[in-house]
């Protein structure tokens, strides 16, 4: 048993990228591999210039609006219209490209081998990080909720008693990544494959969130069902982080921030039940801190 793979890729305004990444993914030559690209109400121009650039065998979704990235993940998963039912979802950053052959059938056999692992992720190379590959930060484990917010913040996690959770939190323990796979607790977003029973009965992505935090939330939702998520470190996708956002590194993006802090306190609201009066104090933790680097890099202009 194989099972077909569905890919999934996001395009707001970067045809360019999606058509490189598609092209990536038909180059594998996976006999039973679907292509979805759903498109996030990108401008006229950018549509017209994506759907000239797709193969007539890629199936099209054009929403009506921007929902982020869970709710237009999710506009691939299900029942399409002309479309078997596939076994497995490979959802995919548009800024990836899957350059090693095998790439797809080797993360299918990663998921057939464990039946207990529900996701797998690839090494995923974040082309403008200098350190090696194997050394990057790919996934992350589950902890008590308020290390989430000692971890994620740049400034308390330097802290020696918090440094060595943090460490823990970003999988150092395991670094540099060998060859082998590794059980985790969670995914990248920007590269994984996970299996369409599980993912059809969560009805795909939680939609609470627009960007950030998913992979939290996708690992929660399957640990709490006595699974786990899987690592490959045989296999290594590269990516341009901040090709699809627009962000680049050492810049201070409000829009991403706000982002990223509305989908921390989801999170913890909705996952960990943590009161009104502690998510009050993470807002007032994380602005300090957006705050004072918008001072620091104002005055190094």
């Amino acid at each position: 048993m194989s099972g077909i793979v569905r890919v999934i890729v996001l395009n707001y305004n970067r045809a360019d990228l999606t058509s490189r990444c598609v092209n990536s993914v038909l180059a594998q030559q996976v006999p039973d591999c679907q292509v979805v690209v759903v498109d996030n109400n990108s401008s006229a121009v950018d549509f017209y210039h994506l759907t000239a650039s797709l193969p007539q065998s890629v199936y099209v979704v054009r929403n009506a609006e921007n929902g982020g990235y869970a709710a237009g993940n999710n506009q691939g998963i299900g029942r399409l219209p002309g479309m078997p039912d596939a076994d497995f979802y490979l959802v995919l950053n548009n800024d990836v490209a899957l350059t090693h052959p095998g790439t797809i059938a080797r993360l299918r056999d990663a998921l057939l081998a464990d039946t207990g692992a529900i996701a797998v992720s690839p090494l995923v190379h974040t082309l403008s990080n200098a350190v090696p590959v194997r050394e990057q930060i790919q996934v992350r484990r589950l902890l008590l909720p308020g290390w989430y917010v000692l971890c994620q913040s740049a400034v308390l996690r330097r802290l020696p008693g918090i440094r060595r959770t943090y460490n823990r939190f970003i999988y150092r323990d395991l670094v540099p990544y060998s060859n082998q796979v590794y059980p985790v607790d969670t995914i990248s977003g920007s590269a994984f494959m996970i299996r369409s029973d599980y993912f059809d009965r969560q009805n795909g992505f939680d939609t609470g969130t627009f960007l950030y935090e998913e992979e939290l939330i996708l690992g929660e939702q399957i640990r709490r069902t006595g699974h786990h998520c899987l690592l490959h470190g045989d296999l290594i996708v590269p990516h341009e982080q901040g090709a699809t956002t627009g962000q680049r590194p050492g810049r201070v993006n409000y829009r991403m921030i706000r982002y990223q802090l509305n989908s921390l306190v989801y999170f913890l609201k909705v996952y960990h039940q943590v009161p009104a009066w502690a998510l009050g104090l993470v807002r007032a933790l994380r602005w300090s801190e957006f705050a004072g680097k918008w001072l620091l890099y104002g005055l190094r202009r």
